[in-house]
Parts: structure tokens; sequence; C-alpha cells
């Protein structure tokens, strides 16, 4: 995995859920893809945050396009990133119930998921500079459970330690980790949930009082994009379907913007 370079320009897209046309409006205003939405981001690098499936109504359809976009990206020196969130895991886990797919074209997702995962398509982490982006947050628990593993903990070092353990519980299919732990605010089992399946509510009260880290995270739908100093977190979920924000770092800088496409 490629640490992000500060001199390059950064786009952040939260979670999708199969709105398409939404999704194309932000990639066009980020200046991201053309009319025939084709990669034009040059050396740009994307983060989408996960879930790009269920819910809306074009799920395959985003998913196709993000890997075009991928493999375009890379043939422009550019990147997009694709980060892994609940709903994606439970296909991956055969939890097909989730996604509303026919059974058959479940399993050949959760096949090709599985893969690139492997393949470094798909990542439970990523970071740029000393920001960790994952789908759901890195709670206190596992932050004091990737420090005793770490030399240096940084936003870089977590990222790597996660997607290595992503990548050897699917190689072994075996997810006992923490980061796949499910939280009691998201019908689970655990008081804080893992990278996949927690409530921000929950990922805020534990730390006191604030993360040693700035977060970018999906997964809980808030109002709007909100940057706060207090915690160090960023929620990125707006819900395409009816807000249109996402966020970019320009080239040579470290501070987050909000960009909001006007209807």
């Amino acid at each position: 995995m490629k640490e992000y370079i500060p001199g390059k320009r950064l786009i952040v897209i939260g979670d999708i859920h199969g709105q398409l046309e939404p999704f194309v409006e932000i990639l066009q205003h980020a200046r991201l893809i053309n009319t025939h939405w084709d990669w034009c981001g040059g050396e740009t690098r994307m983060i989408q945050m996960g879930d790009v499936y269920d819910r809306g109504p074009k799920s395959a359809e985003v998913d196709l396009l993000l890997n075009k976009l991928q493999r375009q990206a890379a043939d422009s020196a550019g990147e997009v990133v694709r980060l892994v969130g609940n709903h994606e895991l439970e296909i991956m886990l055969g939890n097909f119930a989730i996604c509303g797919l026919e059974k058959d074209e479940a399993e050949m997702i959760r096949k090709r998921f599985n893969q690139q995962v492997l393949d470094g398509e798909l990542r439970g982490a990523c970071a740029y500079k000393n920001i960790l982006f994952t789908h759901a947050g890195v709670t206190r628990k596992l932050m004091r459970i990737f420090e005793q593993q770490l030399e240096e903990v940084s936003a870089y070092n977590i990222a790597t330690l996660i997607n290595l353990i992503f990548k050897e519980s699917i190689r072994h299919q075996f997810f006992k980790h923490p980061i796949f732990n499910i939280s009691i605010h998201r019908q689970g089992t655990d008081r804080f949930g893992g990278i996949f399946w927690e409530d921000i509510s929950d990922l805020i009260h534990s730390y006191a009082p604030q993360s040693p880290l700035w977060q970018v995270i999906g997964h809980t739908q808030v109002d709007h994009i909100m940057i706060d100093p207090k915690t160090r977190f960023i929620p990125i979920d707006v819900g395409m379907h009816r807000k249109l924000q996402y966020l970019e770092i320009e080239k040579g800088s470290s501070t987050p913007l909000i960009r909001t496409v006007e209807s």
C-alpha cells in the first residue's frame, strides 16, 4: 500500500448504496471523470469509503464503474482506493440476506471481493499523512491492540496493519479478529465494534477526550460532513440519495475541504 504523497490532490467520497447517478454527479463535479464516465483526474487520488451495495437500485453498475476507474486511474499515475464497508463484508462472509441479491450472483460477487482484497484492490483501511480512513472507524479498544503491535503508531502503520490482518483473514476464512466485531448498537454482541460495524456515537465515546489521529469515517449517516477538531472525527456518509457532498484535499495542502454539489 502506498502512503499518500502530500503533493497529490485527494478526493474522498462516502457511502454510495447503489446511487449511480448521484455518484456520477460527484465524480464529474470533482473533475474525476468525463462525459463518457472515463477517468480524467490525472494523478488525483480518490478514496471511496465502502458500502457500494444495497438499498439503492444500481449497486452492480456502481461496482463496475469503480473497477473501471481503478484501472484507468492507475494508468494515469492516479489512484482509486476502494474501502470495504459492512455491506460488502457481509457478502464476503456469505451473509447474503443483507444484500438483496440472488444466491448465485451473490456467490460470484463474494468470490470476486475476496480475490480483490488479496490483490489489494479492496482494502480495510488507508492513510493520508496522519489521517486514517476506515468505513466505521477505529475505537480506542482497537487502537490499544494496534499500539501493542506497532513500534511507531501512525495512520499509515495502522492502515498497513489492518490490511495485513484483513488479507490473512480472507486467506484463511477466519474472521475472529476484533476488527470484525459488531457493536451492540448495530445489533451485535460487543460493547464496541470493529472497523466495519461501529456506530459513530460509540466510536466517539470510546475516546477520552479525542482520537490520537484524525479519522475519516462513513457508515453512520449524518446530516452533513463535519470536521470536528474536538474529537478528530470527520463523518462523511450524508446519504447520497439526498445530499451530494465530498471531501477534497487540494494539491500541496493537508487541510480537508467540504465540497457540495449544488442541485
